[in-house]
């Protein structure tokens, strides 16, 4: 985590004692340049961790390779980044839907409960107020969750880290520290999410497109609140047990 934070002298202001000097922990920004088969592609400007699921995810993403397998090898030499393909799949629209899967349901008090434990578990967050949280979870646990400076980083490395352990999204709950916008949703369709869970807003475009995909979207979920903008008989409330 230490590349993740760095401490820079600041001031601070306080009607008490006016400015004063002090050493602060803040978020780590680092910019990376990007090849693909030694050819730049782009630079991404990302928090330095976990790189190669951030990349896996997004060349997914952006329909430059099928699987984890697609990738041959990802070197990273400083700032620079050469990602080695197996072969170069043909040009595929960047978001692609995944098959139907059996629909999942959740109790409404679980969700609320899973929102809490999604953001209990950065430190980094707590530390830096910096990063969105990203999360992937059973009804009854959390399964794994990433930080970035940026959302679309930030589930690019969740759906990177699924590829590269072959692990299914469709029966799991996503959960978001950020706002849930139609980029979001879009690459939430492509892994296949069922419910997506957020502490913050949604809004009108990603509204639509969950609508039309099937997608059970919450947002401003915070205590045992919670606001349903699609698709709410997933959400099980005491009265459909």
């Amino acid at each position: 985590m230490s590349g993740e934070m760095v401490y820079r002298l600041i001031h601070r202001y306080s009607p008490e004692v006016g400015i004063e000097e002090f050493r602060d922990v803040i978020i780590n920004e680092e910019c990376f340049n990007v090849y693909v088969n030694e050819v730049f592609y782009k630079s991404i400007y990302c928090s330095p961790s976990h790189l190669d699921e951030l990349l896996i995810g997004h060349l997914y993403m952006e329909g430059k390779v099928s699987s984890s397998n697609d990738i041959k090898n990802i070197e990273i030499d400083g700032s620079t980044i050469n990602v080695i393909l197996i072969s170069q799949p043909p040009a595929q629209n960047n978001i692609r839907s995944s098959p139907d899967s059996p629909d999942i349901y959740c109790p409404a008090t679980k969700l609320s409960w899973l929102m809490q434990a999604h953001l209990n578990v950065s430190i980094l967050h707590k530390k830096t107020g910096g990063v969105h949280v990203m999360s992937l979870a059973y009804e009854d646990r959390l399964l794994v969750s990433r930080e970035d400076i940026g959302r679309h980083n930030a589930v690019d490395k969740l759906y990177g880290y699924c590829l590269l352990n072959g692990i299914s999204c469709s029966d799991k709950i996503f959960l978001s520290s950020g706002r849930v916008s139609h980029e979001i949703i879009q690459k939430l369709v492509a892994m296949g999410i069922q419910i997506v869970v957020s502490r913050a807003a949604v809004t009108s475009l990603a509204q639509e497109i969950a609508e039309k995909a099937g997608i059970t979207v919450l947002g401003f979920a915070r205590g045992e609140r919670f606001n349903i903008y699609t698709h709410p008989y997933r959400v099980l409330t005491g009265s459909d047990r």
